[in-house]
């Protein structure tokens, strides 16, 4: 074993590590009560249940990790600096510099060289008329605005079917809602889309950090300490190194994260390097420059290099995270042997302007890491086109051809003439361009030489721009960067086509074919937003120190640190692009319209868990929406009665007590009563009366919920029993009611709730309105013909309107005679009918 110095942290015994003597030499880590240090209390401290080692405590170590980071910086090389460069000029063109000289130490200003100030490059493109249609950084502004209109939404769901991971997976609900807040990640999203923009990839750095300005928690062994929470920082293209060859964070070895601090606040965060945190970058080529094209790209300079004072005031600090395969490149076997087994799953190293300031273990990626990673487009390979590649030529040739307008409108002014001396050049320039003002011309001269006005007067003849050019400037505004990319108009809200007059739904179509090209960057965006708060889940569980509460629009959230333990996965909830705000509200008042005619559309509305939407549509955010207290209300009480087990029902003791009452009164009674037919009255009534209650007794419940509710209609018990019977039926829920006996109690003290709110809300309802029925029966026939038919067709009698009316008939006339045959002479009787038309 090779010797070690003075301080190295590694013991060689097994008295001083307590250790068996076979397993080897172990580091020890730094001790920060010999630097009076607590993390968090100076500066601000990314934390770690690893062990942390400086670089005296590294030992013979030292050497293995600098040759691991030498080997970051050595990487690429050629490749790199032409990576740096495609953002570094991409972001200068986002910054409106446009007009760009490229040299050995980047991209610099045109019209500057060595020692040329600010001012005098500002000049000089002035003076050349160097001015730029920046529609580069404006077409940035709304595509950025696309990407970032929400937090892409995530599913949680347990990795496994044991209890701890389903309560993991309920609780991480409310944290991640906790989460988004704390680490502002719409920002951050803002911050990823820019990147996307112009650097085609962004890398997403999760921890849990300790800082005093978040406040002072107090520890379950009741030690006051700085408060903490989980923070995300993003880095580009410039800000971040990874093998350029790696198609994806898997299967890339090594990652390096560097960024610009004060040189002050490194010196708080690792004091016991204080004295070797100088100003600069990393001592290598790559990172100088590296640093220089971030640094002038923030500081928004014009100079192909920054100002001294960037330089001393601040350091660049590096991360670097390295797989455990990484260690194959050590060429000492006892060192190669040593990282393996201390730092098994990886390292964790942050430097300090060059000078390892921190070591620990830690991996890379997945929910025990803390790098995710995203790209704007499919590719190979790390150093993918970002989105505005394409327009980067077009903004250059429109500078080129508006320029070349420009120059036809100054240098193509025609001027005008007059001939002396029949005018007096002299006086008339000195004259204002006033129209109520004349001229002296000498007419006599002018009659003699037989001139007039207009031959002594003349303009010049120029030429004139073509007007093609001005349809060329439009066509490169407006028409070509969709052509290259499929992004119409639609998408931020215009009309591709102007004598075009859709309908709204067509409109509707365009914008969401159009909508799919930037589902490619959104997508990858949705994947490492999922990525990324499944580390935040599995830091806060073990970096976090207690519960904590926090107050949302609309809800307070309660967050318990100790049911995070569990392994949860999260997903992407869905890789489109969400609606924005007003397609929301458009398409909510369009269900508005519907809901009388469509009972789905009706049912939604008349939900009160929807109430909370409704409240952030713009239109709606002035507005008193009935019901939304009760809601917020309820919302709350769900979060405490599922943290809570239900109470004795308060009414039984007293029942219990009134009984007693009644014996012991009674007994008194018939004690002091001489006529037992009395005493044996005032006994039976006593018994009657405790029956009584013993009845009601019997038909109290046990419990009752831990929160108390209204008797009255103080609270509008109907939408909080339909919340509190909503939580019932969430995920949440649903586990709580078959998980451990904590959890049952909670989930009953929510069932009791819902029954009490349910119970209090039948009482407090009106009577129905009873029901009129009333009959009659009458002879259709009876009726005009016209009611006839209405009546059938009532009955469902299909009988055709002419069965219905009455019908001609003919008129049978009979007549009876008695007399004698005239030819016999016998009595006989006659009787006739005559047939014939009806009688009117």
């Amino acid at each position: 074993m090779a010797d070690f110095p003075e301080r190295t942290g590694v013991v060689e015994n097994e008295a001083d590590s307590g250790q068996p003597e076979d397993e080897g030499p172990r580091l020890t880590p730094i001790n920060f009560d010999d630097y009076d240090y607590t993390p968090g209390e100076r500066a601000p401290w990314r934390c770690s249940p690893k062990p942390c080692y400086g670089p005296d405590e590294l030992g013979f170590l030292r050497g293995a990790i600098d040759e691991l980071i030498k080997g970051t910086e050595q990487a690429d090389a050629a490749a790199r600096i032409w990576e740096v460069l495609q953002a570094w000029e991409q972001r200068l063109f986002r910054r409106n510099y446009h007009f760009l000289n490229a040299g050995w130490k980047g991209w610099g200003m045109f019209g500057g060289s060595s020692g040329t100030t600010g001012a005098s490059i500002l000049q000089t493109q002035n003076s050349m008329k160097l001015f730029s249609c920046n529609v580069f950084g404006a077409r940035h502004k709304k595509i950025v605005a696309l990407l970032s209109r929400e937090v892409p939404p995530t599913e949680v769901v347990p990795a496994g079917e044991n209890t701890m991971d389903q309560e993991t997976a309920q609780e991480a609900i409310p944290y991640l809602k906790a989460f988004r807040e704390q680490a502002k990640m719409r920002k951050r999203m803002q911050e990823v889309g820019s990147y996307l923009y112009t650097d085609g990839s962004a890398v997403m750095l999760t921890y849990t950090v300790a800082d005093r300005k978040y406040g002072i928690e107090i520890d379950d062994e009741g030690n006051p300490g700085p408060a903490r929470r989980e923070e995300v920082e993003v880095f580009g293209k410039l800000e971040r190194k990874i093998p350029l060859q790696a198609d994806d964070l898997e299967s890339a070895g090594w990652i390096r994260l560097s960024k610009e601090k004060s040189r002050s606040i490194l010196k708080a965060r690792y004091p016991w390097i204080r004295d070797r945190i100088g100003g600069g970058a990393n001592k290598d080529a790559m990172g100088q420059i590296d640093r220089m094209a971030r640094a002038n790209v923030r500081l928004a300079v014009q100079a192909s290099s920054t100002s001294g004072e960037a330089y001393s005031e601040d350091t660049t600090e590096s991360a670097y995270f390295f797989r455990p395969s990484q260690y194959e490149s050590i060429a000492d076997e006892n060192m190669r042997d040593m990282l393996y087994e201390e730092f098994a799953s990886g390292l964790e190293v942050w430097t300090a302007g060059g000078e390892i300031g921190l070591v620990r273990e830690s991996s890379l990626d997945g929910p025990d890491g803390h790098v995710a990673l995203c790209h704007a487009t499919p590719g190979d390979g790390q150093n993918r086109e970002s989105i505005g590649t394409n327009y980067l030529p077009i903004q250059k040739v429109l500078n080129a051809t508006i320029s070349l307008y420009d120059r036809y409108f100054r240098a193509n002014v025609p001027k005008r003439m007059a001939g002396e001396p029949f005018i007096d050049v002299e006086a008339a320039n000195q004259q204002a361009n006033d129209p109520a003002k004349f001229i002296p011309v000498d007419m006599m001269s002018l009659i003699q030489n037989g001139l007039k006005i207009q031959d002594i007067t003349g303009i010049e003849n120029v030429s004139q721009p073509n007007v093609a050019i001005l349809t060329y400037i439009q066509y490169l505004i407006q028409q070509l960067p969709a052509e290259l990319d499929g992004g119409q108009p639609a998408v931020f809200g215009g009309d591709g086509d102007a004598d075009g007059q859709g309908t709204f739904g067509e409109a509707r179509l365009d914008r969401d074919q159009a909508l799919q090209v930037y589902s490619l960057p959104w997508g990858d965006m949705s994947s490492a937003v999922a990525c990324l708060e499944a580390q935040a889940i599995k830091s806060a569980s073990e970096n976090r120190k207690s519960d904590f509460s926090l107050g949302l629009p609309g809800e307070r959230i309660s967050v318990s640190v100790g049911k995070l333990g569990g392994n949860v996965l999260v997903w992407p909830s869905s890789t489109e692009i969400p609606p924005s705000m007003a397609e929301q509200q458009a398409e909510i008042g369009a269900m508005i319209q519907a809901a009388p005619t469509t009972p789905f559309y009706a049912g939604i509305l008349a939900d009160p868990r929807n109430l909370q939407s409704f409240r952030r549509l713009p239109s709606l955010s002035g507005l008193k929406l009935p019901g939304l207290d009760d809601v917020t209300a309820q919302v709350e009480d769900n979060i405490k009665l599922l943290s809570s087990e239900p109470l004795p029902n308060p009414v039984i003791p007293q029942m219990e007590q009134q009984i007693q009452q009644i014996d012991q009164q009674a007994a008194m009674a018939a004690q002091q009563t001489l006529d037992p037919m009395q005493r044996q009255q005032i006994v039976q009534q006593a018994q009657q009366q405790a029956a009584q209650l013993q009845q009601q007794l019997t038909q109290l419940p046990p419990l009752v919920t831990s929160v108390p509710v209204a008797q009255d209609a103080s609270e509008d018990h109907q939408i909080r029993a339909a919340i509190a019977l909503a939580e019932m039926k969430s995920p949440r829920g649903r586990a709580a009611k078959v998980g451990n006996e904590q959890q049952q109690k909670g989930f009953l003290n929510l069932s009791l709730n819902w029954q009490a709110h349910a119970q209090i809300a039948a009482q407090l309802a009106p009577p129905p309105t009873m029901e009129s029925r009333a009959s009659f029966t009458v002879d259709p026939t009876k009726l005009p013909p016209d009611a006839q038919t209405i009546a059938f067709e009532k009955m469902g009698l299909k009988i055709p309107p002419i069965a219905l009316q009455v019908q001609p008939q003919e008129h049978e006339v009979t007549e009876e005679s008695e007399g004698l045959d005239p030819q016999s002479g016998v009595p006989v009787k006659r009787k006739v009918s005559v047939v014939g038309k009806p009688l009117n």
